[in-house]
């Protein structure tokens, strides 16, 4: 990156060093859980104090596009493009990325059969003779990992065609077009994650990225459970609202 030249406005001059930061973070010049250059060399890049460079860097860690580490260094956290979505409704993680204007794409993606445990024979409602299809996956926007999900489908509900899924886009799309099955409605639980690290490996992204886990049952309009997944969702991209009433 060029040294620019500011000029005077009425603006500060931290402030115009902010939103350069900002904008370069924003067009992936620095990329999620990258370092960015020491202070030094930034004064250096944009021609200005060091000190002017703390105070940018200290209204972008407030703005939570930063984190500052200690004796470490600065470390991006966010890309300033948030995902809003009510967690009251149900939409497909396709149906998410695209409608806030981005390409959604698929990375890793895993297909087996597998034997059900005890509590997901409870859970789906199924005998411990049948089949589960275990799907698992990193879903992209505009190339960027951002969510990462491990479905468990009863097999026996939702027939033989789910083997022939290329596992790109929509499940709920799939399921509806290819196998006659309509996801009615979830019942889905927010839960800590037990080893963020773990799930941070898979998807490719930094160890301190925030993750937050659904775990969900989907049913059909017949009230049968047909799968039980579980999506993690990065939360410096995706942020949920819920609206709450008295009764």
């Amino acid at each position: 990156m060029s040294k620019k030249t500011y000029q005077l406005e009425r603006r500060p001059l931290y402030l115009q060093i902010k939103e350069e930061l900002q904008t370069a973070i924003e067009n992936k010049h620095y990329r999620y859980g990258e370092k960015l250059p020491s202070e030094p060399d930034l004064a250096e890049i944009y021609g200005v104090s060091r000190s002017t460079i703390r105070e940018a860097i200290k209204v972008l860690a407030q703005e939570g596009l930063v984190m500052v580490r200690h004796g470490l260094g600065t470390f991006v956290t966010k890309s300033g493009r948030d995902v809003k979505s009510n967690i009251a409704e149900l939409h497909s993680i396709t149906e998410i990325i695209a409608q806030h204007g981005w390409t959604a794409d698929t990375v890793n993606p895993l297909m087996r059969e597998e034997e059900p445990d005890e509590d997901l024979i409870e859970r789906l409602q199924i005998k411990p003779s049948e089949r589960i299809v275990h799907i698992e996956r990193v879903r992209t926007a505009d190339g960027e990992p951002v969510f990462y999900t491990v479905q468990k489908i009863a097999k026996s509900r939702v027939g033989e065609a789910i083997l022939s899924w290329d596992m790109d886009g929509s499940l709920n799309r799939f399921l509806e077009q290819n196998c006659g099955t309509f996801i009615a409605y979830t019942i889905a639980e927010i839960l800590p994650i037990a080893n963020s690290k773990e799930i941070t490996e898979k998807m490719g992204i930094a160890e301190n990225i925030p993750i937050l886990l659904m775990d969900q049952i989907q049913y059909d309009g017949s009230d049968r459970p047909l799968f039980r997944s579980y999506d993690y969702y990065r939360t410096d991209v995706f942020r949920f609202n819920l609206i709450r009433k008295r009764r």
